[in-house]
């Protein structure tokens, strides 16, 4: 999250052809990690630079590495695959390789994977009682690495704030376990990244948040088995069948999407989907993104926050040619006069092409069940919301004052994200209804509040134009986005935009 401007933005900028339309490439004022350290986050993952991974692998007594269809050995050289792998011994990337190239070159992730580390709980304990994760499982995992490997410890610990830079644990289960012995609690076998909080030590750093997930997410990469009519098949447990890939020496394939997805939390992002689609909510992202259904690269906003790209502002009108943010980190925001950060209300655009990290997952369905990346080029229009609340401290808890673009840190007031992509975790007293990334769609109509997920139809082409008088485009705060915007030429190198002053 941490936000550093770099040499490879600033070449960025520069490949933004213009015409009588001045390029500004400042962007000062509050970022996104200071507002998630008001949140409570004090640390996440060094977005840029050499960071160091710990990978700890996790069996129990009664799950062993051993029941693994790989064997213990075997699997721990795939999860170093996984993690740290070239992306020519994979059939996508590997956590390393991704966020080499998402982030243009200026994330490097290195790191180790240990050997296997044993807790004195069971699975089935764990699984009765997901609170005994941190002290009987993660807390004794980290102590245990630190006593076997001291003289290593300093070096998970690259920017030097007193906390391990990232630590992932690969547990021995299958995710969702089946059985009866499993308890309540056997949703602690799925994926996700917990904060465990702690005081930073400088000498012996201390453990943070960490990533937790099961071997099996490395083979997901597969498909259904069909029916000569295209149904899916099932067993006799009333399960789909599913096939997973297999290699050239008949094993399975390793995948490290779903890994990648809990990195980017460890970096400090958020989920783009709802977790309250079943209270009516909607997936405002549109599904088709690595923070949203695991698929594709990481959007605009996302590097944006990150610091690997810094937005161009539309300053006067004029015509512009953007190129791919898949090879060049270029997008341009449009916003109200004067913008002074990433934290306001804006119009976000990003010019998308189906190759690089998008390529994949553009072509197949990842797991065979998840949606396609577009499989078209267009530019991608996102309404973003990232102002920040500030909340009263009151006898009933926190209540909504208004949005700011400072924080002035006095008693009595607490700070944090206003929206989130999940209606009951935007700031309390704001409206539900405000999302932080909304993908906007082509037709003008928003086919995700009907469950719906994006396709190439989504996507804004050449002739189309945005913010038109007869389909005028607003903020949520009521102001009217004062440019209007006509796509032109589509070539491999750019799309041309168009930008004029709404007309009134």
């Amino acid at each position: 999250m941490k936000r550093l401007l770099t040499l490879s933005c600033l070449l960025g900028f520069q490949l933004l052809q213009s015409s009588s339309f001045p390029i500004t490439a400042t962007l000062s004022g509050l970022s996104y990690r200071d507002v998630r350290i008001q949140e409570g986050y004090a640390t996440a993952m060094p977005s840029t630079g050499l960071v160091n991974m710990l990978v700890i692998p996790i069996q129990f007594t009664d799950a062993t590495c051993e029941v693994i269809l790989e064997g213990c050995q075997q699997t721990i050289a795939n999860i170093d695959t996984a993690f740290f792998g070239d992306d020519s011994d994979l059939p996508w990337h590997s956590v390393a390789s991704f966020y080499q190239a998402s982030s243009y070159g200026q994330l490097t992730i290195e790191g180790m994977v240990t050997d296997w580390y044993t807790p004195t709980i069971t699975a089935v304990e764990l699984s009765n009682n997901r609170g005994l994760l941190g002290g009987q499982v993660i807390q004794p995992a980290i102590a245990d690495f630190k006593e076997t490997y001291p003289d290593r410890v300093l070096d998970f610990d690259q920017d030097q704030d007193g906390f391990l830079d990232a630590v992932y644990f690969i547990y021995s289960l299958p995710f969702d376990p089946q059985g009866e012995a499993f308890g309540e609690d056997k949703d602690v076998f799925w994926a996700f990244v917990a904060y465990q909080g702690g005081i930073a030590n400088y000498l012996s750093p201390t453990l943070f948040h960490y990533g937790w997930s099961s071997y099996q997410f490395m083979y997901e990469d597969g498909a259904y088995q069909r029916s000569a009519n295209g149904k899916v098949e099932w067993n006799q447990d009333n399960e789909p069948i599913f096939l997973p890939s297999i290699d050239n020496q008949g094993q399975r394939t390793v995948d490290a999407h779903v890994y990648i997805h809990e990195v980017g939390h460890l970096l400090g992002l958020l989920d783009y989907y709802s977790y309250d689609r079943g209270r009516g909510d909607w997936g405002p992202a549109g599904a088709l993104d690595m923070m949203d259904f695991n698929i594709g690269d990481h959007n605009g906003f996302s590097k944006m926050a990150l610091g690997w790209v810094m937005p161009t502002f539309i300053s006067q009108p004029g015509t512009v040619v953007l190129p791919t943010i898949a090879t060049e980190p270029s997008i341009l925001m449009m916003t109200k006069p004067n913008p002074t950060t990433m934290m306001d209300e804006y119009i976000l655009l990003e010019f998308y092409q189906p190759i690089g990290l998008n390529q994949k997952d553009s072509q197949a369905s990842f797991s065979g069940r998840y949606p396609r990346m577009f499989s078209t080029s267009g530019l991608k229009i996102y309404h973003i919301d990232a102002r920040i609340a500030q909340l009263m401290v009151t006898n009933q808890g926190l209540t909504f004052d208004t949005y700011v673009k400072d924080m002035v840190h006095t008693s009595g007031y607490r700070y944090q994200l206003a929206h989130s992509n999940t209606m009951s975790r935007n700031a309390f007293g704001t409206n539900p209804n405000f999302k932080l990334i909304h993908l906007l769609e082509s037709s003008g109509i928003n086919t995700f509040k009907h469950q719906g997920f994006a396709t190439n139809a989504t996507l804004f082409q050449p002739g189309m134009t945005f913010n038109h008088p007869d389909h005028p485009f607003y903020f949520n705060d009521g102001t009217r986005l004062p440019w209007q915007l006509h796509i032109g030429e589509m070539t491999p190198l750019g799309i041309s935009l168009e930008i004029s002053v709404t007309p009134s």
